[in-house]
């Protein structure tokens, strides 16, 4: 997964919960390569909003908020193998954290 991917996940109370999937990337010989680790956002507009997924030139300054300055910002997951993962964050249950990485996977 190298663009960033909106989704709906259901949540353990039932109701959806909309977020944003955003991969970690590093430049590589061949271009932008993806690292297995994956940022949570809260999709604060829903499916009503469009991505932005052209990736940031690396002599641009990022001045983005810091993550654990975000409330947006759910936590991290790090694919390690095809059946394991690691959640850092405390927001989301093990259920949503599955549908997550079921996305990354498709």
């Amino acid at each position: 997964m190298i663009n960033a991917a909106q989704l709906s996940i259901i949540q353990p109370d039932g109701s959806l919960r909309k977020i944003i999937i955003e991969p970690v990337l590093k430049k590589g010989d061949k271009g932008l390569q993806n690292t297995g680790v994956y940022k949570i956002y809260k999709d604060a507009f829903g499916d009503e909003s469009t991505l932005f997924t052209e990736p940031l030139e690396l002599e641009e300054i990022n001045n983005d908020l810091p993550d654990e300055n975000n409330p947006d910002y759910l936590g991290k997951i790090t694919v390690i193998n095809s059946v394991e993962w690691q959640y850092k964050g405390d927001l989301l249950s093990t259920a949503e954290q599955l549908q997550v990485l079921k996305r990354i996977k498709d």
